[in-house]
């Protein structure tokens, strides 16, 4: 099979993958909220389908991975796309979960405006999802912008949803239910978010062609180890002389926008928690931080697709941008939380996770300023290490005086999800400062 057979068998493959994703969600809503026992086995079967296309398609994947004619360029596609193909499954696990909700005849025991709220979540996570297809089906980047507003919209439904369960006297199981129905649509638009992020991925410029890298591979074999060395730092000792890399300050204007970005959004997470009178104002202002990183994080992309020659590695700016934009996303479904169940008093311990936080942040973007500066970077990194420690020691806290049985079970659900979401945003930072690390190893 050449590549050009592989490549339509593989497309054809994973967008029956996407359709049944999209498919299952309808059809899991419809079965829970009708309580149809009958479409809920479809889906629960249909979700075995799924598990043995997804193994198929990996199987396809490392007979192709195998295979001596795999070029560079086409390797990076093939390691994306085994990657993806667990999240599409993990997702049609989740719309199962949704229909098995049918079984306990949940939909009887919820308010009509419940009702319509899982509807809307479900409208919102399909048209999600059939934007994830497309930007696969076209390896797109342009539609990551309308699946990451979509997303927005979805955590907004989730946590009135949330909201709803707490406040339509409801049993605590079903309050409990309905909890995790929130989480299984809100997971299924990360899901989508993420693959579209893959895809978009796959349409950047690969480094080099293969008619390139096989060039250079023939050359490399001629040279000794000093040889290579010597010679890659007399052509960009060239290069820069010459400016032929214009766009360094840009890209690094842009990471330092991004690391303020992200302190200002800590400083609005600190707000939240302390002035729940102005709850509402200091949630918006995290929105707005979050929305100017995904305009930032979309530029970072652009410049990268028209720049030849960039600072670093192309794949690590690209790992960079997420990362950072990875942070601000964990810092709104934090605030996103807190802003949904109307927080009107806060536990110690997320007052403690929300200094930690937004110290966690500053360094953060101190760290980003390293990558000009060029020194400094093992403090910020060592703070950062020793700040997330930290977190971890409040969030075990959190979780122990939550679960110890002194507070009702709503408050248990409202709470641990809050701080579980405050400990995500703290490691998103520490996972955002291993890839700088990793980047400034590389240059030395």
């Amino acid at each position: 099979m050449d590549r050009e057979e592989f490549r339509r068998r593989a497309d054809r493959s994973m967008l029956v993958l996407y359709a049944s994703v999209v498919e299952s969600l309808g059809w899991a809503t419809v079965a829970l909220l009708d309580q149809d026992l009958e479409v809920a086995e479809r889906v629960i079967e249909g979700d075995r389908k799924v598990d043995e296309q997804a193994n198929e398609m990996t199987g396809l994947i490392k007979d192709r991975l195998s295979e001596a004619t795999v070029q560079p360029d086409e390797l990076e596609d093939l390691i994306a796309i085994l990657q993806m193909v667990p999240e599409l499954e993990r997702s049609a696990d989740l719309a199962e979960h949704i229909a098995q909700r049918a079984r306990q005849d949940l939909g009887g025991a919820i308010s009509p405006r419940a009702r319509g709220l899982i509807q809307s979540m479900c409208d919102v996570g399909i048209r999600m999802w059939q934007l994830s297809s497309r930007a696969y089906a076209e390896r797109s980047r342009d539609l990551t912008f309308e699946i990451n507003e979509a997303d927005d919209e979805l955590d907004n439904l989730s946590a009135h949803l949330l909201r709803e369960g707490a406040a339509s006297g409801v049993a605590p199981a079903v309050a409990a239910e309905m909890a995790l129905i929130a989480r299984f649509y809100e997971r299924l638009g990360d899901h989508a978010v993420n693959l579209a992020r893959r895809s978009a991925a796959m349409a950047a410029p690969k480094r080099l062609s293969s008619r390139r890298a096989r060039r250079r591979r023939r050359r490399r074999e001629h040279e000794t180890g000093g040889e290579r060395a010597s010679r890659g730092r007399s052509l960009m000792s060239r290069l820069r002389a010459f400016r032929l890399i214009p766009t360094d300050d840009r890209f690094l204007d842009l990471f330092e926008s991004l690391g303020a970005n992200i302190k200002l959004c800590g400083n609005a997470v600190v707000e939240m928690v302390n002035d729940c009178g102005q709850l509402e104002e200091h949630y918006q202002d995290a929105r707005t931080y979050e929305r100017q990183g995904d305009q930032m994080t979309v530029e970072v992309l652009r410049r990268l697709d028209a720049t030849f020659v960039t600072p670093y590695d192309r794949e690590d700016i690209h790992a960079l941008a997420e990362a950072l934009d990875d942070v601000l996303d964990a810092m709104l479904a934090a605030s996103a939380l807190m802003h949904s169940v109307r927080i009107d008093g806060v536990l110690p311990e997320v007052k403690q996770q929300a200094d930690n936080l937004a110290a966690m942040a500053i360094e953060l973007e101190h760290l980003v300023g390293c990558l000009r500066t060029r020194s400094g970077a093992r403090h910020r990194l060592e703070r950062i290490e020793e700040l997330e420690r930290e977190g971890d020691a409040i969030h075990r806290r959190s979780m122990t005086g939550l679960f110890s049985g002194d507070y009702e079970t709503l408050d248990v659900l409202k709470w641990k999800d809050i701080v579980q979401s405050l400990e995500d945003a703290m490691n998103q930072i520490e996972d955002a400062s291993d890839v700088i690390e990793s980047i400034m190893v590389k240059e030395g």
